[in-house]
């Protein structure tokens, strides 16, 4: 509670919303690429002669998921990281998130967007498993 009395105090209520420009986009394809590669993996793997319908496939459909929802996500997750950490008034970097994709492939190329990529696998790979199969 103390953190967000401290951002309204010093930012009013628009310090609250700051970086749901960013958010919302990252969770729009986070969810349609999961739910879309799951099923796709999981039928994919049932047409192979190595998985039958059970806990293992749909482990595994989960992991192959997680993964590509983790690419496809990562680059909106380093603008919304970027939104959110920027400082507010005249030292602002980007004024929105295209401007944000824009800078960072300009100052460091495609490879920007994939920082942390690992990490949030290591946390994406995991959640996906919980979320669609219990």
């Amino acid at each position: 509670v103390d953190g967000l009395t401290q951002v309204f105090k010093s930012e009013g209520l628009r310090g609250l919303f700051r970086g749901v420009d960013g958010a919302i986009p990252r969770v729009m394809v986070g969810s349609a690429s999961q739910l879309a590669t799951y099923d796709s993996a999981k039928q994919w793997l049932l047409r192979t002669s190595y998985f039958k319908d059970g806990l293992l496939t749909h482990f595994t459909a989960s992991m192959i998921s997680g993964i590509v929802v983790t690419t496809i996500m990562n680059p909106f997750d380093v603008v919304s990281t970027r939104l959110y950490n920027q400082p507010q008034g005249a030292g602002r970097r980007y004024a929105n998130p295209l401007d944000c994709f824009a800078k960072t492939f300009k100052a460091e190329g495609f490879g920007g967007f994939y920082k942390g990529w690992l990490a949030h696998y290591a946390r994406l790979g995991p959640h996906t498993v919980l979320t669609l199969v219990y």
